[in-house]
């Protein structure tokens, strides 16, 4: 038998797949409805609405593997042509009626899984334009004239190398900017790991024509946040009444208010307003935060994915260790999993040689879940790594994947010692073997690591969400020391540093009355003083690395708009923060429960007692 490349180069092996992945083409048959949800994540209704409210053509979606990328896209399928989706998960009903309106023929959605066999990443774009052309040909109706949807899962797995070492096999975005110029009436939807080796494509294209917003924006799916896992455990939270819901995006805006105008009041309000309409009381709600410290975002949807209902106490059952469906086995599977897809992560985004060592400092910070300053030199030495390594090469990989991130030092440029967290509870007890036993009562202190490590990774999301993506401290969080004690996290809203300060088991009234707290006292500390006039964020970095001259020109240029409250330092290469407007306590205390929302006002800057049941909800 002779080998014939062009079966492959023609793409006639993806072709006759298609058949197999779009079974809705089939007559009088549509995609069903995801049934490992109960719920839509919060990112399937923006990206619906890019698509359709925004007239977004075309919409990357980046996220780390595991995340729920390809379910996501599968939703999108649903939502443009199952009538019963869009009844089951548009509530509005204004909203509703336009959803019905978007919907299209099932002959008019292609989706493609490109890591689903390897030979689809040989002469990818000879192979995708194949299929393309095909769809377009042989099952789409009305080409010329009706909308369409690409889907394509894991479009980065077609990048590679060529024998140069340069980066020319695969290069996607030459294709969809070609594709989407060829019909006005074409949108594409495509995932990738990294945000930032998609805004680092679109640089060289022309894009920007065909989407409104930012050049390079996309939509970042991190593993399952708390919101989008109560929303799963407690239906009501969906079903009920838009004005009898907690609205997050309220209260965001109400934040960001409060920061320009320096008016705590105005969110303290809003707050107030969103409980006392809330369909979850906040014991149910804390009490919730020990099942997600245990279960986390990814492994909660393999064990949905086993059909076991989150909003039945069978879930709470299984994390405990007390039903059949063996628990550890499913944290043994994520671990695998996990693995595998880091080994993998690490060849698309390139620079790491040890893969494994990522894999190892995972395990580490797993096991020993610090949660206070660790020095360079000691986790150098235990990860036999130099710094520089550590820093531009594991850190980097880890935090653009939203896996470990590490907090810098504020207001220091040479740091000695950093802070650093698994950004998913579930792969932390996955890799410790702990269930909901052990995060209650078995672990001393292991349950405030968790909680610690998930508010963490909450603010990371809430700077992307509220900040620009040309704001050079969006997604920043760093930890502040004092003079005696630390601030443990500083993000920043708008160039405006907000020091939060972590009180797991005591509230702001307790703190206030207490004589020796040095932890409220650097809290304290820090809005009487003067640390934010010096706090640097450079411009050409992000996440540990370069970025193109052209996105660094565009943070310049945001920077030096009037309504930002940072400023550009004098030699162009810095950003320095804004003053402070208030600091906030952020407690999960069990005698907040009465308290709720509550502000101090007699220092120099408002202090506001934010409990963790609401600031996760954010």
């Amino acid at each position: 038998m002779e080998f014939d490349s062009e079966s492959f180069t023609s793409g006639q092996i993806l072709i006759q797949r298609l058949e197999e992945y779009n079974p809705w083409w089939e007559r009088s048959r549509e995609a069903s409805l995801t049934g490992e949800y109960s719920s839509l994540q919060n990112i399937f209704h923006q990206t619906y609405d890019d698509l359709h409210q925004q007239q977004r053509r075309l919409i990357p979606i980046t996220g780390p593997d595991g995340a729920g990328k390809s379910a996501l896209l599968k939703q999108l399928v649903s939502a443009h042509i199952d009538p019963d989706f869009v009844e089951k998960f548009v509530r509005d009903a204004d909203r509703r009626e336009q959803a019905q309106d978007h919907l299209v023929p099932p002959s008019n959605v292609l989706y493609i899984p490109l890591r689903d066999d390897p030979v689809f990443q040989l002469q990818p774009e000879d192979q995708l334009r194949a299929a393309v052309d095909h769809f377009e040909t042989h099952v789409l109706r009305r080409p010329r004239s009706s909308p369409h949807y690409i889907l394509l899962d894991d479009l980065h797995t077609i990048e590679r190398p060529n024998k140069r070492g340069n980066q020319d096999i695969g290069r996607w975005e030459r294709l969809l900017t070609d594709l989407i110029a060829e019909h006005d009436e074409r949108r594409i939807v495509f995932t990738a790991l990294s945000r930032g080796a998609v805004r680092e494509r679109f640089e060289e294209t022309d894009v920007a024509e065909v989407n409104e917003g930012p050049l390079g924006e996309t939509r970042e799916l991190y593993p399952m946040g708390f919101s989008d896992f109560l929303k799963m455990r407690y239906r009501d939270i969906e079903l009920a009444p838009s004005t009898e819901r907690f609205d997050e995006n309220a209260v965001r805006k109400a934040l960001r208010e409060a920061v320009e105008t320096g008016d705590a009041d105005r969110f303290v309000a809003e707050i107030e307003a969103q409980n006392g309409d809330a369909i979850t009381d906040s014991s149910t709600v804390r009490r919730e935060i020990a099942n997600y410290c245990t279960s986390g975002g990814t492994l909660t949807l393999r064990i949905a994915g086993d059909d076991v209902s989150i909003d039945e106490e069978q879930f709470v059952d299984i994390i405990r260790g007390r039903d059949d469906v063996d628990f550890e086995s499913h944290q043994r599977e994520l671990l695998t999993d996990f693995r595998n897809d880091l080994l993998h992560a690490t060849t698309n985004l390139g620079g790491v040689k040890d893969a494994l060592g990522l894999e190892r400092f995972c395990a580490l910070t797993a096991h020993e879940h610090p949660t206070g300053d660790v020095r360079f030199d000691e986790l150098t030495d235990v990860l036999d790594v130099d710094r520089r390594t550590l820093r531009d090469k594991y850190l980097r990989v880890l935090s653009r994947l939203h896996l470990l991130s590490a907090a810098q030092e504020y207001d220091n440029q040479r740091p000695r010692k950093l802070r650093f967290y698994l950004r998913d509870p579930g792969i932390t007890n996955a890799f410790c073997r702990n269930d909901l036993n052990d995060v209650l009562r078995r672990e001393p202190g292991l349950d405030e690591a968790l909680a610690k490590a998930v508010a963490f990774d909450h603010t990371i999301r809430l700077s992307n969400e509220l900040n620009h993506p040309h704001d050079p401290k969006r997604g920043v969080v760093k930890f502040w020391a004092g003079s005696k004690e630390s601030v443990d996290f500083v993000f920043k809203l708008n160039g405006t540093p907000i020091p939060m300060l972590w009180s797991y088991n005591r509230g702001l009234d307790e703190l206030q009355r207490s004589v020796d707290t040095p932890e409220f006292d650097a809290l304290q500390e820090f809005l009487e003083g003067d640390a934010w006039e010096s706090e640097q964020d450079r411009v050409d970095e992000l996440l540990y690395s370069s970025v193109p001259d052209s996105f660094a020109k565009q943070r310049r240029e945001y920077v030096q708009d009037e309504q930002y409250a940072g400023t550009l330092d004098d030699g162009g290469t810095s950003v320095l923060d804004g003053e402070p407007a208030f600091g906030v306590v952020l407690t999960n205390a069990r005698e907040s429960l009465d308290d709720g929302i509550s502000v101090v006002d007699d220092g120099a800057k408002p202090i506001i007692q934010i409990p963790l049941w609401v600031y996760l909800r954010l």
